[in-house]
């Protein structure tokens, strides 16, 4: 146990007398994954080194769980309530199967008695531990352990080192023995490759996976698709289990202990499946904003032409429109044609002939029956898992004033919800609710992007402020009193602005297009408004390029 403590950085310098009194009054316990050491609040009467596996240092209160860091071999914890008597401050929970030394309070406290050196030591570590706790944020949940089954591994673990900008390394259990390897190619792309033929025993392999998430952080065991100990054992152990092309193996879903996940195996597939396991999947709200939301369609443009992956999208109105074609795999041009077409046909003031209007409105001038066929046919009539991209439109509910998320069933159905302009459309009724304009409670919902774990959220928004509504009016000085679609209009435009002031969420880059001297209902400015979109974004690509940029974690060893 002597030589064990040696190679903890904490007892390096330690004389092999104090070393010798430590070991002696150590004991050996295991513990399982997702084992809990301690609880918060409980109290504390021992301490805890790490000699091989992982722990995640958490805090429950209020349900919910904040990450303070991960800890492997040669760490400790729980010296704190040993030292002061208080309960502890934080739960314990084993991430990878724990090998742990245990050291008593009373043992502690003969052993401080007979070597003071030991008592210094531990202050200073107690001293960087409170700068570097102080310095840094809680951590997120993590997916560095990765089982993965599927001959594309190597793939996957090249854009994993692409993202991050970090070593990832591929332990093989068989899963790639008869797969063709470049090796130098993966040596050059900061991939380490290694066949696991060591490692025969299950036990083996946690303890080797705690060495290697200390040097390595991002590790991806290659493993069988049929079942054997080491294959069960390591969909055990990982953050994740991903399957990359093939049939899904029967057995790996009810060991997997956190999530599965798969995906063809195709380019794009796979480089979002790298995101994923990063946790840098990148998002995009789409603002209402009726004709102007015509913009969105060339930010769209200029993020496909720049190369800047979109893994999400969150729209409401007309940004739940153009979101959906989107999705649902529709090209720019495709798009462009869409809104010309708007432009022509279905304009408020030129178009009437193509709604369906009530002659007698109750609840709305327009039906909305000849709308949503109309959008089956541009989104093809797809439900929400058929898309492309995965997408959240936002809708409210007329009677209790709530924010309703759709992110399942038919898409057009959820956007003719989104786009039902209070007063302009009759109210949808989906699901014994009457729905009107998303608008109403969320204009540009990066909030909701948040929510649903996007890491790096863009916003497009083509609502003007109230301040640019002064600049327009100034422009234009027509006098003219707008007919009652215009008044609905802007009353529901200067309200929406005034929404996005507190209801606005995260945003690490916003896109918003110079499009304040448009009208709400001026189709006929297509062109200009996709212009004024795509010089938005490619205003922000150089802010877009510095938040997707790699970050690693520490220098790369030569």
């Amino acid at each position: 146990m002597k030589h064990n403590l040696r190679n903890i950085p904490f007892f390096r310098d330690l004389s092999d007398g104090v070393l010798d009194a430590i070991s002696r009054r150590l004991q050996r316990e295991h513990y399982h994954k997702g084992a809990v050491i301690f609880s918060e609040d409980e109290p504390g009467d021992c301490m805890y080194l790490i000699e091989t596996g992982q722990v995640k240092i958490v805090s429950e209160k209020g349900g919910i769980e904040r990450i303070y860091s991960y800890l492997g071999p040669g760490n400790f914890f729980g010296e704190m309530a040993l030292l002061t008597g208080d309960r502890r401050s934080a739960t314990v929970r084993v991430v990878i199967d724990a090998e742990l030394l245990v050291l008593r309070k009373h043992d502690f406290e003969d052993l401080l008695q007979q070597h003071p050196s030991i008592a210094l030591l531990m202050s200073r570590e107690l001293s960087r531990r409170l700068g570097r706790t102080q310095q840094m944020p809680a951590e997120r949940e993590e997916f560095n352990i990765v089982a993965a089954l599927g001959t594309a591994t190597p793939t996957l673990a090249r854009y994993i080192a692409q993202v991050t900008g970090e070593e990832v390394y591929i332990l093989d259990l068989g899963g790639l023995a008869n797969t063709t390897l470049d090796r130098q190619m993966l040596a050059r792309t900061r991939v380490h490759f290694v066949t696991g033929d060591d490692i025969t025993e299950p036990e083996a392999l946690a303890e080797r996976l705690g060495q290697l998430v200390e040097q390595y952080y991002w590790v991806l065991i290659a493993i069988t698709p049929y079942e054997t100990p080491l294959s069960i054992k390591a969909a055990e152990l990982a953050d994740v289990v991903v399957q990359i092309g093939g049939r899904e193996p029967g057995w790996v879903k009810t060991i997997a202990s956190k999530a599965f996940w798969g995906v063809e195996v195709e380019d794009k597939a796979i480089r979002r499946l790298a995101r994923r396991i990063t946790q840098r999947i990148v998002g995009i709200a789409l603002s209402s904003g009726n004709a102007r939301g015509m913009a969105h369609i060339g930010v769209f443009k200029v993020l496909e032409e720049e190369g800047v992956p979109i893994d999400v999208i969150a729209g409401t109105s007309a940004g739940a429109v153009f979101g959906a074609m989107y999705a649902a795999g529709r090209s720019v041009e495709e798009m462009t044609d869409f809104a010309v077409n708007v432009q022509r046909q279905y304009n408020f003031l030129t178009g009437f002939r193509y709604w369906d209007v009530r002659l007698m409105p109750r609840s709305g001038l327009i039906k909305g029956e000849m709308v949503l066929n109309y959008l089956r046919k541009w989104v093809m009539d797809k439900t929400f898992d058929q898309l492309e991209i995965p997408l959240y439109i936002v809708a409210t509910d007329l009677i209790s004033g709530e924010e309703i998320v759709f992110d399942r069933g038919p898409v057009a159905e959820a956007v003719r919800a989104s786009m039902s302009v209070i007063g302009i459309f009759e109210p949808a009724h989906v699901a014994g609710r009457f729905l009107i304009d998303g608008g109403s409670v969320n204009p540009v919902p990066t909030q909701l992007l948040a929510d649903k774990g996007v890491s790096i959220i863009l916003a497009s928004n083509v609502i003007p402020s109230l301040e640019d509504r002064l600049h327009r009016r100034e422009l234009k000085r027509e006098g003219k009193l707008p007919n009652v679609v215009g008044i609905v209009m802007g009353a529901m435009e200067i309200m929406e602005s005034e929404i996005i002031k507190s209801r606005m969420g995260p945003v690490d880059v916003l896109i918003q297009p110079d499009i304040a001297r448009y009208g709400t209902l001026e189709y006929d400015k297509v062109y200009e408004l996709i212009q004024r979109g795509e010089e938005a974004a490619r205003e922000q690509i150089p802010a877009i390029r510095q938040r997707l940029a790699p970050h690693p974690r520490k220098p790369l060893r030569e």
